[in-house]
């Protein structure tokens, strides 16, 4: 996943236990997987790109990233589209 980073930066507030939070323009799912451990399990993320290709390598981590993480397998969803809609 590392070598997928755009670098678009990381705004993330400390307190998201619970929250439900929106990745705009979420590529490989990096941010998405840290935010999962952030929400908690009664929290939700949803990556949303535009890129087929960023959103197949996001996924293909999602076991491995609960396996070793948490929450990313419960709690995190990638679906394709452009922000502005």
């Amino acid at each position: 996943i590392q070598e997928r980073f755009y670098g678009c930066g990381s705004p993330l507030p400390p307190a998201l236990d619970g929250c439900t939070v929106l990745d705009l323009g979420c590529g490989t799912g990096r941010d998405a997987y840290l935010l999962s451990r952030l929400v908690g399990e009664h929290g939700q993320v949803i990556g949303v790109d535009m890129t087929p290709e960023q959103l197949e390598v996001a996924r293909r981590h999602q076991d491995w990233q609960a396996e070793r993480y948490g929450h990313a397998r419960s709690n995190v969803r990638f679906v394709e589209g452009y922000i502005e809609d």
